[in-house]
């Protein structure tokens, strides 16, 4: 019997050490299970933040493109609205000489021209539609100039330096080009309001 009953405690020491592994194992198990969760949310966690850092990028990215893309829309359309102001403008301006005014205007565009260069011998480039004109007031100013019919326009003249160092361009063409660069705030400010800027 004391050989069974030696047999015994041992199997029920086996056993008992047997248990206090496997809850052992099993407490470890547990262990590393939560340590690979843990280790598994925060992996990822860290690629959810990237994706919605990548997103996030990307989105402002859009975004300004499609502002810079928008603007660039409206630039363009302010512009073509100011062009196509400035082109009513000049055809309206090309038949100027047929006004009743147009002597009066042209007599101040030649004073104008003339009196920036006071003092030098003068040479009125003009169109020869104003050659009449342009005869007759050149006394009547007491402007000592030659007169040649060299250009063309809608209106006006050039007066240079008989050296042509000095050329002063004073044609409708070139009143509307200089007025094109001063006026085309005031113009978007009319057209558009305060953000009329380009």
């Amino acid at each position: 019997m004391p050989y069974e009953q030696l047999i015994q405690s041992v199997d029920e020491c086996a056993e008992d050490k047997v248990r206090t592994i496997k809850e052992r194992a099993s407490r470890r198990a547990a262990e590393i299970n939560d340590d690979v969760s843990g280790e598994e949310t925060r992996i990822k966690k860290k690629h959810e933040e990237a994706a919605r850092t990548a997103v996030e990028i990307e989105r402002g990215r859009l975004v300004a493109q499609a502002i810079k893309e928008t603007r660039m829309q409206l630039i363009h359309a302010k512009d073509e609205v100011y062009q196509k102001a400035f082109t009513g403008a000049k055809e309206r301006l090309s038949h100027v000489r047929t006004e009743a005014h147009y002597a009066s205007d042209f007599k101040k565009m030649l004073q104008e021209a003339a009196s920036e260069l006071e003092g030098e011998s003068l040479v009125l480039s003009i169109d020869k539609r104003d050659e009449a004109l342009c005869k007759k007031l050149v006394p009547e100013l007491n402007l000592n100039c030659g007169i040649v019919t060299d250009i063309t326009t809608d209106g006006g003249l050039d007066v240079s330096t008989k050296d042509g160092r000095f050329v002063i361009k004073n044609t409708i063409e070139s009143r509307l080009e200089r007025s094109k660069v001063l006026i085309k705030q005031e113009i978007f400010a009319t057209l558009y309001g305060d953000q009329g800027g380009v």
